[in-house]
């Protein structure tokens, strides 16, 4: 448990409780929790203003007296909570634990240490506990995705270029834009990208301080930085910085895989053997035959979303556009997976009924007219953001779709 103990340090005297290093076996240092100003704080917790705690019915605004909160819980329940002030969205995280312990006794699923001679226990919520690690990890991946629609939608960014006088005003994705084809910064897809203006904020940083984003090189002023930049083709971030891969959404998907490892695994992103990075190879696959994009209920194909599309509502009657006129992209990419399992496992997606083969489901939908759209707590969960199929044309040309 020595790797547990060097995440803990206390001082209940003082009624703030933080997590550090332990300076020593017999000293415990505690300080108060320092947040950073968070521009995207009302999306990280709910409309809820007070948060019951873990055990008993006391209540704490966590937005302002979260040491009050985290000094309860040490004092009165003996809990610690581990690195506290990474977890996005704590209101979700405290009650995912409290309903939790209303089932099953706490001593029976948080581990416990001694950190005195008197043998005083007290219990260690970490990420140590698997189901502690997946519950900060799905809450991280929805707080990134969060973000992301925020960034998508907002149309009030304003700021000045990195690059020239320009003050643009609109969206975030219209200011890469503008570096992009003005000034040839190369950031990658602006769809996916998160957390943009801490990017830029990175980036110009570098570029105030005269250091090259991609080789970190620094230089004696701005004109031979930018004419560095250009000659060598560095006007772009290094892809092994790990510094830039909170800005990826790809890095939030699966826990503990970088995008790199996601990308060995997937055939889409991968080289030809012996191909380099950025040759004519790694981009063959751009000349290849449109995606065929495959219906929801059966095994026809289309290469235009809208035929297909048209397909369904004529063949199946489901209205894909009507149906998700209302819901945003998140939600529509969760109605396709939802869909695409319940088909997969010979379940109805309107009563959820299981059949023993296809041939009984199809039956059954066409008999009870159940071709439409479940309800929309059936598949708005967080578990339907990820793909049931792998290279679903579907999900990447929902923007496509004409009204």
């Amino acid at each position: 448990m020595n790797s547990v103990e060097n995440g803990i340090r206390a001082n209940h005297n003082s009624n703030l409780f933080s997590i550090g290093i332990i300076l020593d076996n017999s000293t415990n240092v505690f300080g108060p929790l320092v947040f950073e100003d968070n521009k995207y704080e009302c999306l990280q917790q709910s409309d809820a203003t007070e948060t019951k705690c873990l055990l008993c019915d006391d209540s704490f605004n966590l937005k302002l007296s979260l040491p009050m909160f985290l000094a309860h819980i040490f004092d009165v329940h003996s809990i610690v909570i581990e690195d506290v002030q990474n977890i996005d969205n704590l209101n979700e995280y405290i009650q995912y634990w409290r309903n939790k312990f209303k089932n099953s006794p706490f001593e029976q699923i948080i581990p416990s240490l001694s950190l005195d001679s008197a043998g005083q226990k007290y219990f260690l919520m970490s990420v140590l506990l698997k189901e502690d690690k997946e519950l900060r990890h799905h809450l991280k991946l929805e707080y990134a995705l969060r973000v992301q629609e925020f960034e998508r939608n907002d149309k009030s960014f304003s700021r000045q270029c990195l690059f020239c006088r320009l003050i643009f005003e609109g969206t975030r994705q219209g200011y890469l834009e503008h570096l992009s084809s003005q000034h040839n910064l190369q950031l990658g897809n602006p769809q996916n990208l998160v957390h943009i203006e801490e990017l830029i904020d990175s980036i110009d940083k570098k570029i105030t301080n005269l250091k090259c984003l991609y080789c970190e090189k620094t230089f004696t002023d701005r004109n031979v930085l930018k004419e560095h930049m250009r000659k060598k083709l560095h006007k772009r971030i290094n892809p092994e910085n790990k510094e830039y891969d909170k800005f990826y959404i790809v890095n939030y998907l699966e826990e503990d895989k970088s995008w790199k490892a996601i990308q060995q695994e997937d055939d889409r992103y991968a080289l030809p053997r012996g191909a380099e990075a950025n040759s004519d190879e790694e981009y063959s696959d751009w000349n290849e035959q449109e995606d065929q994009i495959i219906c929801l209920f059966c095994k026809n194909r289309e290469t235009d979303i809208n035929l297909l599309c048209l397909h369904m509502e004529s063949n199946h009657g489901f209205d894909f556009a009507l149906s998700t006129q209302n819901m945003d992209f998140y939600q529509k990419v969760k109605l396709i997976n939802f869909v695409r399992k319940q088909i997969h496992d010979n379940k109805c997606l309107f009563c959820d009924n299981k059949f023993e083969n296809f041939f009984n489901l199809e039956k059954h939908l066409i008999e009870k007219d159940h071709y439409k759209m479940p309800e929309l707590k059936s598949f708005d969960q967080p578990e339907f953001y990820f793909p049931t199929y792998e290279n679903d044309a579907f999900l990447y040309l929902i923007d496509d779709l004409e009204d």
